[in-house]
């Protein structure tokens, strides 16, 4: 359900958007067995989802009106909600719902009382994106990804839902598990800085056009690769120059792998540029959603800068990077 948390934090503008996934991973047995596919992420977030639906009390859940967010059925089934949470690294929200005529409404929310969770009988209305939402109600489902932001906050999250059934094993409502990430400001420019400390800034100030196949220039782009992999949902990572009133690109973590430029590559800033800017005096991020085109992909990102310093402390370039996500054409 890509706008659930819409009325929550009254968010404006959240952008959904479907990751395809390419394929399934095959996994070859020794002895000439059958190869046996490989459980792909959708396949465990419903298997997620059903685990916790099946521990939820469905007739005690049917019951529940508005009004009952006090009484002991609500606060346990809320209690065993939000220690699934706990148990499940990963799992940020997690709730549950029922269908009212042709709309949707809350039942118990994990974070009632706690936060912004809302109470029963809160109502939602699913729009012609929330097909795999709805699909819920009768077999486990699963939406690939969407992306939602507040303030200097950007929520990333992948759902799952799955049926709730009461005692005779009709369904009587749904549980929707979310399991992604929430990244502020503070934490990109944490994650800037980190990259920016891995960097060699003296070897990064002397590369000059035409060093792309220079050991130093191999060294840096390694790390930049290795700091994506080590860093899950970083798209992105680059470093770059100012040169007079532009900026140029210096290493390109996708050198040679894909469209990506080599040193000298030039950008010019424009007005929307501001925090890249400020990134060359101090760590700096914007939380605002973009929407990039390269190659065959639209990525949706947000990102972080930090300036990267060499032995003396003076400022040599900045390293980027983009976190978000990307879907094929």
């Amino acid at each position: 359900m890509t706008q659930q948390r819409i009325p929550i934090k009254i968010v404006v503008g959240v952008i959904a958007l479907l990751i395809v996934i390419a394929g399934v991973v095959v996994v070859f047995l020794p002895g000439g067995e059958e190869p046996v596919p490989e459980r792909t992420a959708q396949d465990e977030l419903k298997a997620l989802a059903v685990e916790i639906a099946a521990q939820i009390d469905g007739d005690a859940f049917a019951a529940l009106k508005p009004g009952d967010e006090t009484t002991p059925e609500f606060i346990a089934i809320r209690d065993q909600l939000a220690a699934f949470r706990d148990a499940n690294p990963g799992v940020i929200y997690i709730y549950t719902m029922r269908k009212v005529g042709n709309a949707t409404e809350y039942i118990v929310d994990a974070d009632y009382g706690t936060g912004d969770g809302v109470a029963i009988g809160y109502t939602y209305q699913p729009t012609e994106e929330d097909t795999e939402f709805l699909a819920g109600f009768e077999e486990p489902s699963a939406e690939p990804y969407y992306i939602g932001e507040w303030g200097d906050v950007v929520y990333m999250a992948t759902s799952g839902y799955a049926p709730i059934k009461d005692a005779s094993g009709a369904v009587v409502g749904l549980v929707g598990v979310d399991v992604g990430s929430v990244i502020t400001e503070d934490m990109l420019k944490a994650l800037a800085t980190d990259a920016a400390a891995q960097i060699d800034g003296d070897a990064l100030a002397a590369l000059k056009p035409g060093d792309e196949t220079t050991p130093e220039f191999t060294a840096i782009r390694d790390r930049l690769v290795a700091f994506r992999d080590e860093n899950p949902g970083v798209l992105y990572v680059y470093t770059m120059r100012k040169i007079n009133d532009t900026v140029e690109y210096i290493v390109d973590a996708d050198y040679e792998t894909g469209d990506t430029p080599a040193i000298g590559s030039i950008y010019q800033p424009t007005e929307d540029d501001s925090e890249l800017l400020a990134g060359f005096a101090g760590p700096f991020a914007e939380s605002e959603l973009s929407t990039e085109e390269w190659d065959n992909a639209t990525a949706t990102i947000i990102s972080g800068y930090a300036p990267v310093k060499d032995s003396t402390g003076a400022i040599v370039g900045i390293v980027g990077v983009d976190m978000g996500s990307s879907v094929a054409h």
